[in-house]
């Protein structure tokens, strides 16, 4: 038996077998690890996945649903313009304590105002 893992040949195979067990593999690592468990901490944040992003409490809640983190604070919709008829049928509308008179009530809506009534501000 001494004989055997004396030989040449044993001892190139258990160097090989030491050798390739020891060589890493190629290709991209596993990533970033995610998180085990999240407080409930509110600081929103905005995670981006591929094409998709959403507004996550917390970077801890992001990460672990596999989002990265792209900024602080709500994702932001991409601004939609509206496009509204040019009718002049005056509305009166608010927004908080701005009361404003709008052409119409498209108008008043695309800027973000609630319709009050029919007709110019009083």
């Amino acid at each position: 038996m001494n004989r055997l893992l004396a030989s040449p040949a044993a001892l190139l195979l258990m160097t090989l077998g030491v050798l390739t067990s020891c060589v890493p593999q190629s290709g991209p690592g596993p990533g970033p690890s995610r998180p085990q468990a999240c407080t409930f901490e509110y600081a929103p944040v905005c995670g981006q996945r591929g094409d998709r992003s959403r507004t996550f409490s917390n970077s801890c809640m992001a990460r672990a649903d596999g989002f990265r983190v792209i900024h602080n604070g709500q994702c932001r919709r991409p601004e939609q313009q509206t496009a509204c008829p040019a009718i002049y049928m005056p509305v009166c509308a608010v927004s908080g304590a701005r009361w404003r008179t709008f052409s119409n009530s498209c108008m008043a809506r695309a800027d973000n105002f609630r319709v009050v009534y029919q007709g110019r501000c009083r």
